[in-house]
């Protein structure tokens, strides 16, 4: 049986692979900027999770399993260190973290223990940005020598206004002194029982954090949050 993938098989899945990611990337970029958080965060997990496909389609060898989904990232990491291409150690572990946890959230029938999640939504946004701009240099560097016919890049240049709002990377703006912009924290609680299901989202008031590589944790709403 042959396990090859060819050149035209990898350059078509990868790139749809990336046309999905940048379509749920956009979405969750108009839902998180208009605070409608839990959607926001489940298109995220899935746009950066089709990105590390594209990425792992482009460089395989032969034919892999690659469907797996941000609650099974471990074997997304290793797929991506089999293909020599494992970004996600350049990525903030926190900013993961919540991608993990976001995915797990589709499927309220399958959380087996309460879930929180507390985060910044400013910080969050602008770590979404910088994966998938780094991801899309990434691939264009490794694959087309620098250039980019991606669906991101072509709406870079059409200057689209859901991609440029509130976007520090395409406004030129540096990262820690946009981290550190007065933001707002939302603590997300989701808790299954045999008859019941709870959901909690708390917003916190105007907060400025300090931002030394990774964004910050929002803790301050985590407790009686069912009370």
């Amino acid at each position: 049986m042959d396990d090859s993938i060819s050149w035209t098989d990898k350059l078509f899945k990868g790139s749809w692979l990336m046309d999905l990611g940048y379509r749920d990337y956009i979405a969750a970029r108009v839902l998180l900027n208009n605070h409608l958080v839990v959607q926001g965060l489940t298109l995220a997990s899935t746009a950066v999770e089709k990105y590390l496909k594209a990425l792992i389609v482009f460089n395989l060898q032969e034919k892999e399993r690659y469907h797996y989904h941000f609650d099974r990232f471990e074997l997304l990491k290793n797929l991506l260190s089999k293909v020599k291409s494992d970004v996600t150690e350049e990525f903030d572990p926190v900013f993961l973290e919540i991608l993990e946890n976001a995915f797990k959230i589709r499927y309220y029938d399958k959380i087996e223990k309460p879930l929180f999640m507390g985060f910044y939504i400013n910080q969050f946004i602008g770590e979404l940005d910088y994966t998938v701009d780094y991801l899309e240099r990434f691939i264009a560097d490794t694959q087309n020598g620098g250039q980019s016919m991606s669906a991101y890049s072509r709406s870079i240049k059409s200057k689209e206004p859901h991609l440029y709002d509130n976007n520090f990377i395409l406004s030129k703006e540096n990262k820690k002194d946009f981290m550190e912009k007065p933001d707002i924290g939302f603590s997300i609680h989701i808790r299954i029982g045999s008859v019941v299901q709870d959901e909690k989202i708390v917003k916190g008031g105007s907060t400025k954090n300090i931002y030394e590589g990774q964004i910050a944790r929002s803790t301050e709403f985590s407790e009686n949050l069912f009370l």
